[in-house]
């Protein structure tokens, strides 16, 4: 039987696209097979991020046939952080209508006695409660009555949803009484989450704030991708989910909460892939774009991935890569406090009208107009979407700030401090010594700052793949199709779970069969398990017969530096991982960077001196060749800064390898 990647390039004409939609940029990577990937970047179209992706693809493939679309989507992350969300009434048991209010009295800061919870998505008088009650074993204790049903029903109605959350009371115990109430408000004709299909998980107010999460999130992902689809008609097209995976249209409208991390998870992604192709199985991923940078560690060749995550502020559980975000990005605005400190970021002069050297109407300094000013742009060169830069507009926006700013260097100086706490948030502060562990840099931006934090951190190397501009977009091809089917056990470690098991098994492949994956399917067993008493879970892979109290005595020694053998240990929840084949096996590296362009030289500024540095084209170095600092090494969709010292090599797989000198 042919493979998935086989089936998908059997015709000629057909081709895959990976399609990432950031904050700033829009990247598009083509494959097909007998052809050389093709790459590019246009502007994001924020009001109708579908029209970007329709350009993109034009630029590059103009009139060829695309068989598959894998896209990574940030309408979903918008919706919540722009609050443009449905009108979502929830609905749940008697007695828990402040449920989202109430949530969890851990403090989100444990000294700011001024911190601020962010407003529950459903305010309080749009929750309507239904007098039924179900125990932790999954038995009636109040009996949901037709009578009931119809009074809920009647109280929804009057509050016109665009979305109705149902999440009542352990309901993943026990299901029939959120399936009756769903069946009777699917006459209301708006899109209806149940808590026990979306999460048959324990904790009541997680699962509450999922479930409504994904109800205010749908009518907007439903949208976007039915635009999408009728501006793409031609190829099948999945969505890439927070967990590393793709998932199918249907499953993408019906639960969007598993999208909001979705352009992340691709680029760390593909990060592992280039970490293990350049033979570092350790690695963390750092890409920095146009509005943010993300940050992840990467443990033998595969991103972490939790159960636990937030955004704005708001819980979510799904399977999400264990990413780290923060508010800097190469349109990050630099501005001064009212302390007279300078600050970077999280304002972003985003696509539209991006930063001042874009010549688009923006003013206010950001972190690429600094790289501007100090020359590690070539303001001659073009970049994504026909853009050209404008110096003089980048000189008139940074000298805008105070003297005592340092200008570009102290832009440049803040926004490297904030990328390397983040760094460090993944890495030090969890026990984990950097040293052994390989930065892989991209983004349009992440190379330009790599090697810097590289010798911040202590780590001894980084890596720079052939198109770190749009790794992202290539992930979206080396990401698996991905399903993750849990249900909570809280069973001792000793009990017989086969049953359970094989249940979750099926579900899996069953649902990546109706998405229309074909192929090998592939399923990992994984428990979140605990010692009895403690109120979080480690999670954990199972292979078959192995003994999971072992397991999880091993990982919580890792994670702890300690381990409770004469504990009794529970496993909490069951999940079952099943993976599909992706598209590509492995990173490409027979990119078409364009013409080499000849070497010269350039005044630029480097740590506040000012030196005169190489200016190589990446497309003229081949396998082998080594390029010593202070260098710019310039590609269509970034650059790489190599300071005094930094020696680069083209490996094998096309990657610049770079030794970075510590201490």
């Amino acid at each position: 039987m042919p493979t998935r990647s086989e089936q998908l390039m059997a015709e000629p004409a057909g081709g895959c696209a990976g399609v990432d939609v950031g904050g700033t940029f829009t990247d598009v990577v083509v494959y097909a097979d007998g052809h050389r990937p093709r790459a590019v970047k246009v502007p994001t179209t924020p009001d109708n991020q579908a029209v970007g992706v329709h350009r993109g693809i034009e630029q590059a493939w103009p009139g060829a046939a695309l068989r598959l679309l894998p896209h990574g989507t940030t309408t979903a992350t918008n919706a919540v952080l722009e609050r443009t969300l449905a009108r979502t009434v929830l609905v749940t048991t008697d007695g828990f209508a402040d449920v989202l209010q109430i949530a969890r009295q851990d403090r989100p800061a444990l000294y700011d006695l001024s911190v601020t919870r962010p407003e529950p998505l459903v305010p309080h008088h749009q929750v309507v409660t239904v007098v039924e009650r179900t125990s932790p074993d999954g038995e009636a204790i109040i009996a949901l009555t037709d009578g009931e049903i119809s009074r809920v029903v009647r109280a929804v109605q009057r509050l016109k949803p665009e979305s109705v959350a149902v999440s009542l009371l352990f309901s993943y115990a026990c299901d029939e009484h959120e399936r009756r109430l769903c069946d009777a408000l699917s006459r209301l004709k708006v899109p209806i989450t149940r808590s026990s299909a979306l999460l048959p998980e324990f904790r009541e107010f997680e699962r509450a704030s999922t479930c409504v999460l994904n109800a205010a999130v749908e009518p907007v992902m439903r949208r976007y991708l039915s635009n999408l689809t009728a501006r793409l008609p031609g190829p099948t097209i999945t969505v890439m989910t927070s967990g590393g995976g793709t998932a199918g249209l249907d499953f993408a409208a019906a639960a969007p909460v598993h999208t909001l991390l979705s352009g992340p998870a691709a680029g760390v992604v593909a990060a592992g892939a280039v970490a293990r192709c350049a033979g570092f199985g350790d690695a963390i991923a750092f890409d920095m774009g146009g509005t943010s940078t993300d940050v992840c560690l990467i443990r033998n060749g595969q991103p972490e991935v939790s159960t636990s995550a937030e955004i704005a502020g708001l819980p979510f559980r799904t399977p999400a890569v264990g990413i780290h975000t923060v508010g800097a990005g190469g349109g990050s605005i630099a501005w001064v406090d009212t302390g007279g400190a300078l600050r970077v970021g999280p304002r972003s002069a985003g696509a539209n009208p991006g930063p001042a050297c874009y010549g688009l109407g923006g003013t206010e300094p950001t972190v690429t107009d600094a790289h501007c000013v100090l020359g590690h742009l070539d303001p001659d060169r073009e970049l994504g979407g026909g853009l050209r830069l404008d110096l003089d507009a980048a000189e008139r926006a940074v000298e805008t700030l105070p003297e005592q700013a340092r200008g570009a260097t102290g832009i440049l100086a803040v926004v490297r401090a904030t990328m390397a706490r983040a760094l460090r948030k993944v890495s030090t502060e969890r026990g984990v010594d950097p040293a052994g562990f390989a930065l892989v840099a991209y983004g349009g931006a992440g190379p330009l700052h790599a090697t810097a934090l590289a010798r911040e951190l202590g780590c001894r190397a980084v890596v720079v793949p052939p198109a770190p501009g749009v790794l992202s977009a290539l992930g979206l091809l080396l990401a698996p199709a991905r399903y993750e089917a849990s249900r909570t056990a809280i069973a001792a470690a000793d009990n017989d779970l086969t049953d359970a098991w094989l249940g979750l098994e099926a579900q899996a492949r069953e649902e990546l069969e109706r998405q229309g994956v074909a192929g090998d399917i592939t399923v990992t067993r994984i428990a979140d398990a605990r010692y009895a008493g403690q109120s979080h879970e480690l999670r954990i892979t199972v292979s078959d017969g192995a003994d999971v109290a072992q397991l999880l005595h091993d990982a919580h020694r890792e994670a702890y530096g300690y381990a409770m053998r004469d504990e009794q240990v529970v496993v909490v929840t069951l999940r079952v991982v099943a993976r599909g084949e992706p598209i590509l096996s492995q990173p490409p590296s027979d990119w078409d960077l364009g013409e080499p362009t000849p070497e010269r030289s350039r005044e630029i500024g480097i740590g506040g001196q000012t030196v005169t540095a190489r200016v190589v084209s990446r497309a003229g170095l081949v396998v082998g060749d080594e390029v010593s600092g202070p260098t710019l090494i310039e590609q269509p969709d970034t650059t790489t800064l190599l300071a005094s010292g930094e020696v680069a090599v083209v490996d094998d797989a096309g990657n610049l390898v770079v030794r970075v000198p510590v201490g």
